[in-house]
């Protein structure tokens, strides 16, 4: 009788432990906050990042997303919103002060990749006004270098996100922008 006791207190206590487990790991979540910056990289014989008669890059993102690894194939179901809403940024404005762009609160995991629809590239000249640039494929993967970061209760990730444009690019005008990204976290 008491080894039977024993052996469903046993099990019981088994059961507890792994469900405790699974909820702690599945629901219990810590949080990412993404900001964006363009790295300053001075330009040959210019003292700025861009030419003077550039006045602003404008980006708009309709929405921005991140992958939690480890989940076999990157379907939609291992992808999280972070920011949901339509969002422009002046790539300028965020030259020397990073802006944040949202947060979520994400399950204990790893993620590895954000991505994100540019629905708009515009680039305001001095001289000329408004010029529409198109992004390839008009839809950025961006890995987090160091193969990503874990995410775990309570605890809180800051992501930075930095594009940059080339310049000539830029003053090409020939329609299209190449970004170079990176994503990284900061402390």
């Amino acid at each position: 009788m008491a080894k039977g006791t024993a052996a469903v207190i046993l099990v019981i206590l088994i059961i507890g432990a792994i469900s405790g487990y699974f909820f702690y790991t599945r629901y219990v979540q810590g949080t990412v906050v993404l900001s964006i910056s363009d790295p300053p990289q001075t330009q040959p014989g210019s003292g700025g990042q861009y030419d003077p008669s550039i006045l602003h890059i404008y980006l708009t993102f309709a929405r921005m997303e991140i992958h939690q690894g480890g989940l076999g194939n990157p379907s939609n179901s291992s992808w999280y919103t972070i920011v949901g809403s339509q969002k422009t940024v002046d790539m300028i404005s965020v030259l020397t002060v990073p802006e944040t762009l949202g947060s979520a609160r994400l399950a204990t995991g790893t993620y590895d990749e954000l991505r994100f629809p540019v629905s708009a590239a515009v680039v305001t000249f001095s001289n000329i006004g408004n010029v529409t640039y198109t992004m390839p494929s008009g839809f950025l993967k961006v890995s987090v270098t160091g193969g990503g970061f874990q995410s775990s209760p309570g605890a809180t990730v800051n992501l930075r996100l930095t594009l940059s444009f080339d310049d000539n690019e830029i003053l090409a005008m020939n329609g299209r922008l190449t970004p170079h990204a990176t994503a990284q976290i900061v402390t």
